[in-house]
């Protein structure tokens, strides 16, 4: 009698197993779907059912799980609800408290690069006003007026860079069916250097495609440039395809990078952040350089972030990352801040060979080996418009 009693145990054990396997295997996609992971989901195979979100608790998602390190960013980003709002208020509340606190709470701020010590103390305003040349024009239409772009070219560009930004007129971002260029500025009036306010006025009116804001035009303030430009967005072409976000010594291969664009899944475009990803960056820690992050600010890596020298994202993104950047603590560095940003949303960046944005110093590519390129980056402005009269020569053979 032992033996069928077995069997019939052995029998029942191996259904529930069976059972068990089957009722995980239906379920996973669904918590796939509803919480997307960008740690474990491969950068070329974005799931076709994704959709931005943004639980109410972020710290999960961006990587912080207890026990918690100590810096300061961390601390910051597990507390978090929302930044404090305000302008430039010095009011309790106000958006310079959260600067107040980092300066007390951080126990070497004084020892901090001054840039940085700068950059932190105001990094929670982000509401600014448009500056406007004096004299009145210059005003950025909205694409009510002109026509809503395919593709917006915005070009991060430094107050004096006129060479630059004139280069791209004349190059890549010249007018064409669906494209329109627009340059992302600070304030012309130097901090501790030149007034290029008359000179970049007159541009402005001649040009109307500066769209500048009344803060300081500093490295560590260029996360305010994107973000401001989001703001614009949202309030005067909400239905623009696809932004570019490239520097103005950057060289777009514009009719290429639209036939890519055009040939994109429609679950793709939805959802896109394209350009020269790093999967696997982590902070500096060298005093002295550009990229220095001290170890009592932020611990541990970044998220996969696609390079600031040159990146597209889906136009219908930008309300989804104006809600994520007001719960997600303020980073010095605009490309890294921006992969938070996607990250909180449950995307990652799509990799393209395309994207070149440290090129060799001193070689301009050849017309044919951009052919097969989307964007290089740098190039002084006579490369580019050397690059741009070969490509466009009839007689060019490859």
């Amino acid at each position: 009698m032992r033996c069928p009693k077995c069997l019939l145990c052995l029998s029942a054990l191996l259904t529930l197993l069976g059972l068990k396997v089957y009722i995980e295997w239906i379920s996973e996609p669904r918590l796939r779907k509803a919480y997307p992971s960008p740690r474990s989901t491969p950068l070329q195979a974005t799931p076709e059912s994704w959709e931005p979100t943004l639980p109410a608790n972020l710290s999960a998602r961006l990587g912080q799980t207890r026990p918690l390190p100590s810096a300061y960013w961390n601390q910051q980003q597990w507390r978090l609800g929302t930044l404090p709002g305000g302008g430039d208020s010095t009011e309790a509340g106000g958006c310079r408290a959260w600067g107040a606190a980092a300066a007390t709470e951080i126990p070497d701020f004084a020892s901090y690069p001054e840039a940085l010590r700068s950059f932190l103390l105001t990094a929670a305003c982000r509401h600014f006003p448009q500056w406007l040349p004096a004299g009145g024009g210059g005003q950025v239409a909205s694409c009510s007026d002109t026509g809503v772009p395919y593709l917006l070219l915005a070009v991060k560009s430094d107050p004096g860079h006129f060479a630059e930004r004139q280069a791209v007129r004349e190059t890549w971002g010249r007018p064409a069916p669906g494209v329109r260029l627009l340059f992302l500025l600070g304030s012309p009036v130097g901090r501790g250097g030149p007034h290029l306010d008359s000179l970049v006025g007159w541009e402005s009116r001649r040009y109307s495609d500066l769209l500048l804001w009344d803060f300081f035009d500093v490295p560590f303030n260029q996360t305010l440039k994107d973000l401001l430009l989001l703001a614009w967005l949202g309030h005067h072409c909400p239905d623009v395809t696809f932004v570019l976000h490239a520097q103005d010594n950057a060289f777009v291969h514009t009719p290429a990078l639209l036939g890519h664009l055009r040939g994109l899944p429609s679950t793709w475009a939805q959802v896109l952040y394209l350009g020269e990803v790093f999967t696997q960056a982590k902070p500096l820690r060298k005093p002295g350089g550009p990229f220095f992050v001290p170890g009592s600010f932020f611990e541990g890596d970044y998220p996969a972030y696609a390079s600031g020298g040159g990146y597209v994202i889906a136009g219908r993104l930008a309300p989804w990352l104006l809600q994520a950047a007001a719960r997600v603590a303020p980073f010095p560095f605009d490309d890294v801040y921006t992969g938070l940003c996607f990250r909180a949303l449950g995307l990652v960046p799509r990799a393209h060979p395309g994207f070149h944005t440290a090129w060799p110093a001193g070689h301009s590519p050849e017309p044919c080996v951009l052919r097969d390129l989307l964007l290089v980056r740098p190039l002084s402005p006579q490369d580019s418009i050397r690059l741009w009269k070969r490509l466009q020569d009839p007689q060019l053979q490859c």
